[in-house]
């Protein structure tokens, strides 16, 4: 289980709750991660997204130009998140067992935010926990800030009133199309009925936008 940060890794609180931020869009809200407050106009689709190289939890390096022409999900969280990445990450695992059932293929990245303590040897061991069709990324902390500045996501660590840092940061699971574009956020909240719906669009060309 993921520990509290700046502390050795055993069970833990959460931190506090914030206001939801997601580019204007509704999304998951857990007890110790969210998104940050509300800040200026969500910036267009078209912007969102860009090329990434990090480290994979599955060994060796990705690079973003190999998926081109396969859409893909991307999700931003840390190993030592309590309570929402594992969460999504169990329940997007789960959706793209059943989305694999349908005919369907789908690869998700997990991308870290906190670089420096999830090496790609604690990304391997924190993944082996969930399905195989997530691919666990980190890199250096520049490498990581480029990819959550492209993907406009929000990242804040934060101190926590027991002592130690949380960070909070922005929970959407974004679509990806096969040329690399943002096609829109992944919506787990409402059941899977709706998300296997938004996968097969996604993966026949369409876009959420």
């Amino acid at each position: 289980m993921p520990t509290e940060p700046g502390r050795p890794r055993n069970p833990r609180g959460g931190g506090q709750i914030l206001t939801v931020f997601a580019l204007g869009l509704a999304a998951i809200v857990g007890t110790t991660v969210a998104f940050l407050p509300r800040g200026p106009k969500p910036p267009p689709i078209s912007v969102v997204g860009g090329s990434f190289r990090l480290e994979s939890s599955k060994g060796g390096v990705l690079d973003s130009r190999t998926l081109a022409g396969q859409p893909y999900l991307v999700f931003f969280g840390f190993t030592q998140c309590p309570n929402v990445c594992p969460t999504t990450l169990a329940d997007l695992g789960n959706l793209l067992d059943a989305f694999a059932k349908e005919g369907g293929d789908l690869r998700a990245y997990y991308v870290t935010v906190d670089p420096e303590r999830d090496t790609p040897e604690v990304m391997r061991e924190y993944m082996a926990s969930f399905s195989d069709r997530i691919t666990g990324l980190t890199g250096s902390p520049e490498a990581i800030e480029r990819v959550t500045r492209a993907f406009r996501a929000e990242v804040k660590r934060v101190p926590l009133t027991e002592g130690g840092t949380t960070i909070e940061h922005s929970l959407m699971v974004y679509m990806m199309d096969r040329n690399g574009g943002f096609a829109g956020p992944l919506d787990l909240e409402a059941g899977h009925g709706l998300a296997l719906k938004q996968l097969h669009r996604l993966v026949a060309g369409g876009r959420d936008s």
